[in-house]
C-alpha cells in the first residue's frame, strides 16, 4: 500500500533551502520514492498558515519511507535542512480516490 510523506515548509535561508533541494531527490531515488508535488500557498479562505510550502512524496511502503528517512545520505542532508527551513513531516496511508 502508498504512503505519503507530507511536508509542510516554513523557509528561513532560501540559499540553504535550494541546496536542500538540490540534494534531497537524489537520497529519494533508492527507496523508489517519487516528489509528486510541491507548492507553495498563495491565499487563505479561512485561518492563517505558519507552514506555506509544502511537498507530497509518495513511496511504496511505510518500511520504505522509513528507510530513507532514517538513511545515512538523508540525514548528512538534514543539517542543511534545519538551515533553511523549519518543516513537519508526517506519513500517510493511501489515500482514498473519490472522483
Amino acid at each position: 500500500m502508498a504512503v505519503f510523506v507530507i511536508g509542510q515548509i516554513k523557509v528561513k535561508d532560501e540559499n540553504k533551502w535550494a541546496e536542500y533541494k538540490s540534494k534531497v531527490q537524489s537520497t529519494l531515488e533508492p527507496y523508489g520514492a517519487k516528489i509528486l508535488v510541491r507548492g507553495s500557498h498563495i491565499d487563505s479562505f479561512v485561518g492563517t498558515l505558519e507552514y506555506p510550502d509544502v511537498v507530497i512524496i509518495e513511496f511504496e511502503t511505510d518500511k520504505k519511507a522509513q528507510e530513507w528517512y532514517n538513511s545515512d545520505s538523508y540525514q548528512s542532508i538534514v543539517s542543511i535542512r534545519e538551515k533553511g527551513a523549519d518543516i513537519i513531516l508526517h506519513v500517510y496511508q493511501e489515500f482514498t480516490n473519490i472522483i
